[in-house]
């Protein structure tokens, strides 16, 4: 459970988070991190039941929200509707602040995520192999999802490979 200024850092993204407000001392209705990185990318996804907010402070970051495609460049506010596939990548160091809102489980998805990759336990995107991703995603399909294929199928394809994942040993926490 992540603490209020704990500092998680991902290896393979560069990325360091801060947790500024963390979901139980929000009662679940925020999650507020500073995210600061030399360059960043996330793929695209969709945060089925969050929306997202970023308060850009620092640096230029390239967006595709949607169909659109837009540049922030600090200072800069940008909202992100819950079910909104988008995905996000900058050439340079940036500085953020991020809401989520509601929480939902999305903060223990990232220390999930941010120390497999401490372990060596991702590709260099970050990514945990397919049988570890189900179990992780099968845990976290309202937090974060993949924009294709639809999300019912998504949860089938999940609710078959977990239990093949958890057998191997898996678990949608890690460590």
């Amino acid at each position: 459970m992540a603490r209020r200024g704990e500092v998680i850092h991902n290896p393979a993204t560069g990325e360091t988070v801060t947790f500024l407000v963390t979901a139980s001392e929000s009662d679940g209705r925020l999650l507020q991190l500073e995210m600061a990185a030399e360059r960043s990318s996330a793929p695209t996804h969709v945060h089925p039941k969050l929306s997202e907010r970023w308060d850009l402070r620092e640096g230029r970051v390239h967006f595709r929200v949607g169909g659109d495609e837009r540049v922030l460049d600090a200072p800069a506010e940008l909202a992100i509707p819950p079910g909104t596939p988008h995905r996000f990548w900058s050439d340079g160091r940036i500085r953020t602040v991020v809401d989520y809102e509601p929480a939902g489980r999305f903060e223990e998805f990232l220390e999930t995520v941010y120390a497999l990759a401490a372990a060596g336990k991702t590709n260099k995107q970050g990514m945990p192999n397919l049988l570890r991703s189900a179990v992780i995603a099968r845990a976290h399909l309202d937090d974060y999802a993949l924009p294709f294929p639809p999300l019912a199928v998504q949860r089938v394809l999940f609710a078959v490979l977990a239990p093949v994942g958890r057998a191997l040993g898996y678990r949608a926490r890690y460590p």
